[in-house]
């Protein structure tokens, strides 16, 4: 089964002042009180830089533009804000997480490799990402559980939710 995301999570007050800004932003809320997410589309990233220049590949990232790294950025002033990315086909695949706050990075970006094992305890970008927001596990559910990333399979889908 195929999942895959790429996405700004923040809380709904970060991330309010994009989605009235920019129309193919879809404020979507999470499981998790106080979290939400917009899906990043190719809309938006051209909306953002109409080039849809990416940022390098040594980041991890395969849909980050520059645009969209510059809106992260300006964001983080107004709280914590994460970009993620998941690809993954069953249990193999990749992942990249990311969180800014005052415009400066303070975790990741976090790489986990297409031929890299899952790491255990819940260890891993996203989860890391989710806990520098405030997302905690619970029991046997890890933070992307908790946050309900689970919910769609695929970025367009959220738009949808």
């Amino acid at each position: 089964m195929h999942y895959e995301l790429s996405a700004i999570v923040s809380t709904p007050q970060v991330l309010e002042p994009i989605s009235a800004q920019h129309r193919c932003a879809r404020l979507v809320p999470l499981a998790t009180a106080n979290l939400a997410l917009i899906p990043v589309t190719e809309d938006l990233v051209l909306q953002l830089d109409r080039q849809g220049i990416r940022v390098s590949p040594e980041t991890g990232f395969w849909q980050l533009s520059i645009g969209l790294q510059r809106l992260l950025v300006t964001m983080s002033a107004r709280g914590a804000t994460c970009y993620l990315e998941a690809d993954y086909f069953g249990r193999e695949g990749r992942q990249t997480a990311a969180v800014w706050r005052w415009g400066v990075t303070i975790y990741g970006p976090r790489i986990l490799g297409r031929n890299e094992s899952f790491p255990a305890g819940g260890n891993s970008p996203i989860c890391g990402a989710l806990r520098q927001l405030g997302v905690v596990a619970v029991g046997h559910r890890d933070e992307f559980v908790v946050a309900g990333l689970g919910r769609c399979r695929r970025t367009v889908d959220w738009c949808a939710s």
